[in-house]
């Protein structure tokens, strides 16, 4: 009985494609979806490559098109997600650049040194950040589901913790007392911009993919 159900159960052959190649983002999504009967898939695994070039500020436009661009390529339903990250005392910026704004090839560790640096003498009350994500399944070019996620914090003095990727060593949750970076996976699923963006999104997501 169980093994019927699993081979004929539809949710259980829903797929899925995580379209990213960012290894943390990743992770985390594929934890999230874990508990789900969504069988998630990933570029790699398809053998396609996503050459989406970014040229808006716009992190909903680029959601959508990334998720549009990865559809295109595979046929299937694409989840894609892009996250800006909004420092109150230098106006919003790194913003939706956050990735290339100390440079086009730069590693995770210059990215945040490069914000510490420019957050120099600036007082903790004073440090406030968030982290916003836009997030979007494509089922065609005209057919999609959006959502967003935010988590607000403040960017540390100095870095902490090994885990995580990108700014998350200096993005300090107050009510947690760490960094993303002092987190584990879990841990920061049940926090983040990207769980929550996910977690807003995934009531009308399985519904979708369940009929689809």
């Amino acid at each position: 009985m169980g093994q019927g159900t699993r081979d004929t159960g539809h949710e259980k052959r829903a797929k899925l494609l995580i379209a990213t190649t960012n290894k943390g983002k990743l992770r985390e999504l594929m934890a999230l979806l874990n508990e789900t009967p969504i069988q998630v898939v990933t570029p790699d695994e398809l053998g396609i490559v996503l050459d989406y070039e970014e040229t808006s500020d716009d992190i909903h436009l680029v959601a959508r098109e990334k998720a549009i661009h990865a559809w295109r390529k595979s046929g299937l339903p694409s989840l894609a997600e892009d996250t800006a990250l909004e420092v109150d005392a230098l106006g919003g910026l790194p913003g939706a650049r956050a990735k290339v704004f100390f440079g086009e090839n730069v590693s995770d560790t210059e990215r945040w040194r490069g914000l510490l640096k420019l957050m120099e003498g600036i007082p903790m009350e004073k440090r406030t950040a968030r982290f916003r994500c836009a997030m979007a399944v494509a089922f065609s070019e005209n057919d999609l589901l959006t959502s967003e996620g935010v988590l607000e914090g403040v960017i540390a003095t100095e870095p902490h913790g090994e885990g995580g990727f990108g700014y998350d060593p200096v993005f300090f949750v107050p009510q947690l007392g760490k960094t993303l970076a002092q987190l584990s996976v879990d841990e920061k699923n049940a926090i983040s911009h990207r769980a929550r963006a996910l977690q807003a999104l995934l009531p009308k997501l399985m519904r979708r993919l369940t009929a689809f």
